[in-house]
This record gives C-alpha cells, sequence and structure tokens, in this order.
C-alpha cells in the first residue's frame, strides 16, 4: 500500500487524477525486489480540465461517490476519488470483499 500512495502522490502531484484504480491495475514487477506499478491510465484525466472526456467513470466497487454522481460539466474531481479507490483496494486485500 505504501508503494501505491507513493505512485499516487506522484501522479497528484503532476495534477492528474486515476479515476480507476483498482487491483486489475496495479501490476507487481519483480527486479531485485517487488515493485508496484499503476498501470492503465486510460480514464485518467488532468485535475483543471476544462472538459472530462468521460464525466462518470472507473469500476464499480472502488470508483468513489463523488465520480459517481457527478453531472455533466460539473467540476468536482480531485486527487481525493484516487485515495478513496486505494482505501476500497486495500479493504478488499484485507478481507478479499468489495467495500459495497
Amino acid at each position: 500500500m505504501s508503494q501505491l500512495l507513493r505512485g499516487a502522490a506522484h501522479i497528484h502531484s503532476h495534477n492528474i487524477v486515476h479515476r480507476d484504480l483498482k487491483p486489475h491495475n496495479i501490476l507487481i514487477r519483480k527486479k531485485a525486489s517487488f515493485e508496484v506499478v499503476i498501470a492503465d491510465l486510460g480514464l485518467a484525466t488532468h485535475i483543471n480540465a476544462d472538459n472530462y472526456l468521460f464525466t462518470r467513470c472507473g469500476t464499480p466497487g472502488y470508483v468513489a461517490p463523488e465520480v459517481m454522481s457527478i453531472m455533466p460539466h460539473e467540476k468536482l474531481f480531485n486527487s481525493n476519488c484516487d485515495i478513496f479507490s486505494l482505501g476500497a483496494v486495500f479493504y478488499f486485500l484485507l478481507t478479499g470483499k468489495l467495500l459495497f
């Protein structure tokens, strides 16, 4: 989880929000030690974008409530939606069950 949080912090430092963090978009790469890599930035967007290409997006069970409830042309996305998704991933890793 610490590697995922550092990866998310790096993405967020560039004003990018992933919007689809889930176990299928997390890869484990083995070199000398295990590295965790965040993949599939297909739904990612700039936080300050004028228009979002996909407004409501993400994977049920991991998507933040504000992403699902956003209305077209609203600007409510920030890095908090990725933190929510990482919390849902962490819950899944601990329990083997979806948060919802």
